[in-house]
């Protein structure tokens, strides 16, 4: 099963590499029998879902765990500091 799983592998990055809403540089992609696990970091909201997306199109995913956070805005960061 590991070739199916490296295949898909390629298949999902690749797909996640075209994307350019995605900051593929942020992201780590894990496949294991079909099932996708993606984390990571993003800004915005949009980027998570785009990146489950693409995986999810991907032939051979069965499944996609997503672990992608959404970054802190500096504004948040700020006000949750001071209390």
């Amino acid at each position: 099963m590991q070739l199916q799983s490296d295949d898909v592998l390629m298949r999902v990055l690749n797909a996640i590499h075209w994307d350019l809403a995605v900051p593929r540089y942020r992201l780590k992609v894990e496949v294991a029998d079909g099932w996708v696990t993606m984390s990571g970091q993003v800004d915005l909201p949009y980027q998570r879902s785009c990146a489950e997306s693409d995986a999810r199109n991907v032939p051979g995913v069965i499944g996609v765990i997503n672990h992608i956070r959404l970054a802190q805005r500096d504004a948040e960061a700020s006000s949750v500091s001071r209390h």
